[in-house]
């Protein structure tokens, strides 16, 4: 990058990226580039890390029940059903 965008505007920092906000910051930062985040809420680490599980497990659930559709289509599909089940 070359200095081309000098700041970045985001409404919530989970928005901008789930994880990792604090090393993107430092890593932009070595660009001049900052970061401001308008709905900045404070957590401790302890409610940040809560939100975080709480945000992989819907997304696995989502995974999950999203498959949910296909589980006809995959019994009829013997091919498949025998590949899962090796």
């Amino acid at each position: 990058m070359e200095n081309k965008i000098d700041s970045i505007l985001v409404t919530h920092k989970d928005r901008f990226i789930r994880f990792g906000f604090e090393w993107f910051e430092r890593f932009i930062g070595k660009f001049n580039t900052k970061i401001i985040v308008v709905n900045n809420e404070s957590l401790s680490s302890q409610e940040e890390l809560v939100q975080d599980i709480i945000s992989i497990l819907h997304v696995f659930s989502c995974r999950i029940y999203g498959l949910r559709k296909y589980k006809k289509k995959i019994k009829e599909d013997k091919e498949i059903e025998e590949s899962i089940q090796n």
